[in-house]
């Protein structure tokens, strides 16, 4: 994507704004923090106890920031397909950790299995415009204090992109997320040096950091890994219902962590998240296909990039659970505006029904999506070449036509005019036409088929067997 221009959705008084109102949240009405090692570390930067809460005054806010470091980089295992962020570039990945799926018929609603993250991962390895991938499924048909270790094993397994190793909910995963991810690309100390993985953990809004939460945060900093605030807050129900508000609330929830974060590991690098999603006044249910939800990503990424910090929001999410029409201008709609605005990560690829729900279909579309996003933002280049003076000024005169010219002929193959993979292009015949989720499904089938994913070096498997070993016997309860 071409960086020569952005969105800029919010005025860089109302980005002011946001912030100062987020700073005030923090030095005047505090978070809830639940861990008391974290507490004395913060009280001893000079952190306020007051009403059960901890006031984070706006020097120890800046304290943070600058013990901290932008987590820039997704280096893949072998270092051939990593990722620099910041540079004017939208990267996009899948949606993880939903319990459902889709069978490729899209009829079928089902758990989730082991089997699914694999099928689903190297779908994902196979498609052109996703670019990490994270564990699209928490597996149903594995032990639950397993789901997300077992999950993540398969993707590790499965794909040669950069693996995004999704949220931990608990401090005991860290240590084997850490170590599986190592494994792949050299041990400990390489994974140190250039981490392959960011581990995402979500505070609770509003401003409320349980225990187990905590402590996970603190696991991720002393792991070495790279941490991104994960905050979640549903406008108008743990938010306000205006964008702004939940803004600066989110902004918050984010700068609080990243104090926790350096209070425990100074220099840990760390990524901004926006989650920001709407809710359904009538059934006070979340809803991520609102517009709200691309509208506030658009806006976190000014906020992450004003601190110098990269930004992962959403991204291709939507509320049906069926691919209609509504699934569609949903997930357009909130990719297309952070895209614009220069969100380095988009995420929710091949997840739909208010992320409840994975879709191979939709992955297929999303890499559509992709395509047609990434072609838009390229803009107009103008240059002596893309004018076409010379090659006018001789064809006009002879026939008038530039079909057959080398010029033409150079710039469709370097994607002049966007070609569609699934899509259909042409008057539809009268009968036997197969749409868009037929073809969606077929092209599934036929990555599924032929796409050969590189395997792991054999002592690279051996290592995650025992890895994967030794989780079993510590977090699996004997029966």
């Amino acid at each position: 994507m071409a960086d020569a221009w952005h969105l800029e959705y919010l005025s860089e008084d109302g980005l002011q704004q946001i912030e100062d109102t987020a700073l005030r949240l923090l030095a005047e009405v505090g978070i809830s923090l639940r861990h008391s090692g974290a507490v004395e570390r913060l009280h001893g930067l000079g952190c306020a106890m007051a009403g059960g809460r901890v006031l984070i005054p706006r020097d120890v806010v800046e304290w943070a920031l600058k013990n901290v470091r932008r987590f820039d980089t997704i280096y893949s295992p072998d270092a051939s397909r990593s990722l620099r962020l910041g540079n004017g570039n939208s990267y996009f990945h899948n949606g993880g950790g939903v319990p459902f799926i889709y069978d490729l018929d899209g009829d079928v609603r089902r758990e989730g299995r082991l089997q699914d993250v694999i099928d689903a991962t190297r779908l994902l390895d196979a498609l052109p415009n996703v670019d990490v991938v994270i564990p699209i499924l928490s597996a149903q048909d594995v032990p639950p204090e397993l789901m997300l270790i077992a999950s993540v094993d398969a993707t590790l397994r499965n794909t040669r992109k950069p693996v995004g190793l999704a949220a931990a909910e608990k401090p005991e995963d860290v240590r084997y997320l850490v170590a599986m991810a190592a494994a792949c690309c050299g041990g400990e100390e390489a994974f140190r040096a250039g981490p392959t993985s960011a581990i995402m953990v979500s505070p609770v809004s509003p401003l409320t950091f349980t225990e187990q939460v905590t402590a996970t945060i603190m696991a991720v900093a002393e792991s070495g890994a790279a941490f991104q605030s994960l905050p979640a807050p549903s406008l108008g129900a743990t938010g306000p219902i205006t964008m702004a508000g939940t803004l600066a609330l989110q902004h918050a929830e984010v700068l609080a962590s990243f104090v926790i974060v350096a209070a425990t590991r100074p220099g840990t690098p760390v990524g901004y998240c926006s989650r920001i999603n709407g809710i359904d006044l009538r059934s006070a249910v979340s809803i991520w296909g609102s517009p709200e939800v691309g509208m506030t990503a658009a806006s976190a990424t000014q906020l992450a990039h004003r601190h110098g910090f990269v930004c992962d929001a959403y991204g291709f999410a939507s509320t049906p659970a069926r691919l209609d029409p509504q699934f569609a201008y949903e997930r357009f709609a909130n990719a297309f505006v952070p895209a614009l605005a220069g969100g380095d990560l988009l995420s929710g690829v091949g997840v739909l029904e208010n992320n409840l729900a994975a879709s191979l279909q939709a992955a297929v579309i999303d890499d559509e999506l992709i395509s047609v996003i990434r072609h838009v933002a390229r803009g107009c280049e103008v240059s002596e070449d893309m004018l076409a003076f010379d090659l006018m000024k001789d064809v006009i005169p002879a026939h008038g036509s530039f079909l057959s010219e080398l010029h033409t002929v150079r710039h469709m193959r370097q994607g002049a005019i966007w070609m569609p993979a699934s899509g259909k292009r042409g008057a539809p015949k009268a009968s036997g036409r197969a749409d868009i989720l037929a073809r969606a499904s077929a092209r599934a089938r036929d990555l599924l088929a032929s796409h050969p994913v590189e395997p792991l070096p054999d002592a690279t498997l051996q290592q995650l067997d025992a890895i994967m070993a030794e989780a079993r016997r510590e977090l699996v309860p004997v029966a």
